[in-house]
């Protein structure tokens, strides 16, 4: 394989993941707007704070042990070693049934004093006890989803990916249309208090999982019986007892379980500390507002985020088979020239993205959740653009470090990030309120990416120049891009009391600002340099798009 096909291979496979985690992303976006109009923007602060402990929970209970199941029963299986392949579904179910149990009871017995210190002194007592029965609610998909995970790890391994992928899918359609539909029917309907479409919104996680469990676990029956009958039939014991298989699978799975801890780690300081601080240094009379602004900028910005940050999760399991392929031959050149094209990609489809974000910060936000609190939705998000750009490129370089085996840096290098998080976060909040927790998360996110390089460029050489140099024509083009769309806009006399005609705006912009960066970039070259595409037509990408 060529150099260019090789090139073209590499950057294929990540966006291929990307676009199918896209897909998963923009359903999970259904839900979100209805959501936030029926619960109601101050609520959503507690929907924040509970998704804040669940990641960090599943983290726990599941990250890296489905990934261990899966590589496990596909080496053991291509060994025709099937009495072990049956073991390690044993072993690694048992594991995460064990973890999930633990981590349920935690959440159970904690679930009180999480709330108090989640909200703060000054919090009311109803808001204590109703964040309390959302943990609760919680438990039963802090063991239904890791239980979920362990089987779709088996699947995984036997390489059933179709099943696989169409149990995310249904799992989480399940998940959105069970939110829009149960809150709209008790809050809308039945008039019960908005908070119920929060205390629904979380229930629906267990839902989807419950949903996607049964579907799984049926469609794979005939795998499952056919994995048995081949263990029948084979000579002799299986190669591995369960004691080695629990080593192999905590082996496998703690430094995933380390590191996906550690990447939590910012979101939760904010999570913790945030409300509870706020009221003791300004007093309990900034309660209110400061969950108002809570739950603007750690659920519905979060959300909008979580756009570009498919970027991150796309390359980070695109590029995994590439570069390990790189270090098992010791090619630190290729390498280079793998991390260079990552890179390059991400910055490429990100920065006019952010740069989007940033001077269509108000129309976005309305788009999304409407004029109530525009000022302060559009401020907030506006700000936390810089923190969405490092955010999004911290993981990419994680996934690299993982990739090339730098697990012992990596956590090293989380580990000092999320020390400044903490030593930068008070100071920050007691000055700049909510924009302090966006500044401590940009120094939590930079030190990353920072660290990373630094041990990317003394373990391998990696060099970043050409890279630099391309990021800066990609940034003056993003902004020459959007500013006749910017232009255009301000002459448009426009009440932002109609989300339609915002959408149809900022359309016509959208194809302004697209056909403008197209036609620069590839006056300079970048999309031909950067993809190893000669041909870079607009008939030939819609042809490749097809393909």
């Amino acid at each position: 394989m060529n150099k260019e096909k090789m090139k073209q291979s590499l950057l294929i496979g990540a966006l291929t993941s990307s676009f199918g985690i896209f897909v998963s992303k923009l359903l999970g976006l259904l839900y979100y707007s209805p959501l936030s109009a029926i619960a109601g923007e101050s609520n959503m602060a507690f929907y924040s704070i509970v998704y804040t402990y669940y990641d960090l929970l599943l983290q726990i209970s599941q990250a890296g042990i489905p990934f261990a199941i899966a590589s496990l029963v596909a080496k053991y299986y291509s060994k025709e070693d099937y009495k072990t392949v049956l073991l390690v579904r044993k072993m690694g179910s048992s594991i995460v049934l064990g973890l999930c149990m633990a981590t349920g009871l935690f959440l159970i017995a904690m679930a009180g004093p999480l709330a108090r210190q989640s909200l703060g002194v000054s919090a009311p007592l109803e808001d204590i006890q109703n964040l309390k029965t959302m943990f609760y609610i919680l438990t039963i998909a802090v063991i239904l989803v890791p239980l979920l995970s362990a089987l779709r790890g088996y699947i995984q391994g036997l390489k059933r990916l179709d099943l696989y992928a169409s149990s995310q899918v249904l799992e989480q359609f399940v998940r959105v249309f069970s939110i829009i539909i149960l809150a709209y029917l008790f809050v809308n309907i039945l008039h019960f208090k908005s908070i119920w479409a929060i205390f629904i919104a979380i229930a629906a996680a267990s839902f989807g999982a419950f949903a996607a469990y049964a579907y799984t676990g049926i469609l794979s029956r005939q795998d499952v019986k056919q994995v048995k009958d081949l263990a029948s039939k084979q000579s002799g014991k299986a190669s591995m007892n369960e004691k080695q298989i629990i080593v192999e699978i905590l082996l496998l799975g703690i430094p995933y379980v380390i590191i996906s801890f550690l990447g939590t780690a910012g979101p939760l300081v904010n999570t913790t500390f945030f409300m509870d601080y706020m009221t003791r240094v300004h007093g309990a009379q900034v309660y209110e507002s400061a969950k108002l602004s809570a739950g603007i900028l750690q659920a519905n910005v979060a959300k909008i985020a979580n756009i570009p940050s498919v970027l991150a999760l796309g390359f980070g399991s695109g590029m995994v088979p590439y570069l390990s392929e790189s270090l098992e031959a010791h090619d630190n050149k290729k390498i280079t020239r793998q991390v260079n094209q990552i890179l390059d990609t991400a910055f490429f489809i990100l920065v006019p993205v952010i740069m989007i974000f940033i001077f269509f910060a108000r129309d976005i936000y309305f788009i999304m959740y409407g004029n109530h609190n525009l000022d302060l939705g559009t401020s907030l998000f506006a700000v936390s653009n810089i923190q969405i750009f490092l955010g999004t490129v911290a993981p990419i370089f994680s996934s690299i470090m993982m990739s090339l085996k730098l697990r012992k840096e990596a956590i090293i290098t989380l580990i000092i990030s999320f020390l400044a998080k903490l030593i930068s976060f008070f100071p920050l909040v007691r000055y700049f309120k909510a924009y302090g927790m966006i500044y401590s998360s940009g120094i939590y996110y930079l030190i990353q990416i920072v660290l990373y390089f630094y041990c990317l460029r003394k373990n391998f050489g990696i060099n970043i120049k050409t890279t630099s140099r391309r990021f800066v024509k990609v940034l003056i083009i993003s902004f020459i891009m959007v500013l006749p769309a910017y232009g255009l806009h301000s002459l448009i006399p426009f009440a932002y009391d109609s989300r339609m005609i915002d959408i149809l705006i900022m359309g016509g912009l959208g194809i302004l600002m697209l056909a403008i960066y197209y036609a620069l970039t590839v006056y300079l070259r970048l999309p031909q340099k950067i993809f190893g595409i000669k041909d870079i037509s607009i008939r030939k990408l819609i042809a490749r798009f097809r393909g």
